[in-house]
């Protein structure tokens, strides 16, 4: 099945329904603008109802890399997805790396090669929480990446299939399309965009 991240988790009960339907990551999201963002102390709380063998990825844009760091050791991070350009000092980070790139960038977006080689994944992602949709035809004319591609972007149970369809990426990432209110997840469109997924594949 297609990995499925659900980001921008705010509350243990999502969390717990996220990992019953099929979840293989959970993003927390630090970022200082966002809707979703977490304290370190919520993050810990939340983070610990995941299910053994579900990631958890942290979301980060402009904190430091102390920041960063703290992060991965008090919520139990995995993953690291950084909304800006990497360099080498971020591979020091105890945890694994992605990249979020503009699907409008394209491949000018992306790390430079000794870099990407080390990440676990790109994401490509314009939309930054903001349900908005990507250029998914411009995402077809990147190619193949040495590393696994998730996407990101407006996606919700309506289109998350047709996307799966025409770029069969590594993973989907969602938030918003997933939600009632901005960090507040909905079960029936849990429910409904696993469906999808699982349909998709299927295809």
């Amino acid at each position: 099945m297609t990995s499925v991240k659900i980001c921008g988790l705010t509350r243990s009960e999502d969390v717990s329904a996220a990992c019953e339907l099929g979840a293989s990551i959970l993003g927390f999201n630090f970022v200082a603008s966002s809707p979703r963002r977490l304290t370190l102390e919520r993050a810990r709380g939340i983070s610990s109802r995941a299910r053994a063998g579900v990631l958890r990825a942290g979301v980060f844009a402009n904190e430091s890399r102390e920041e960063v760091a703290r992060a991965v050791r008090e919520a139990a991070l995995q993953i690291v997805q950084l909304h800006r350009p990497l360099d080498a000092e971020d591979l020091e980070l105890e945890a694994d790396l992605v990249p979020a790139v503009p699907v409008e960038s394209g491949r000018a977006g992306l790390p430079p090669v000794p870099i990407l080689a080390r990440c676990r994944a790109v994401l490509w992602d314009s939309s930054v929480g903001r349900g908005q949709e990507a250029d998914w035809a411009a995402l077809e004319r990147v190619g193949p990446l040495p590393v696994p591609a998730f996407v990101a972007g407006g996606l919700d149970p309506e289109n998350v299939g047709e996307v799966i369809r025409r770029l069969r990426p590594e993973g989907v990432d969602v938030a918003s399309g997933v939600e009632s209110a901005p960090g507040v997840k909905d079960r029936r469109k849990l429910e409904r965009f696993f469906e999808a997924v699982r349909r998709a594949d299927r295809a």
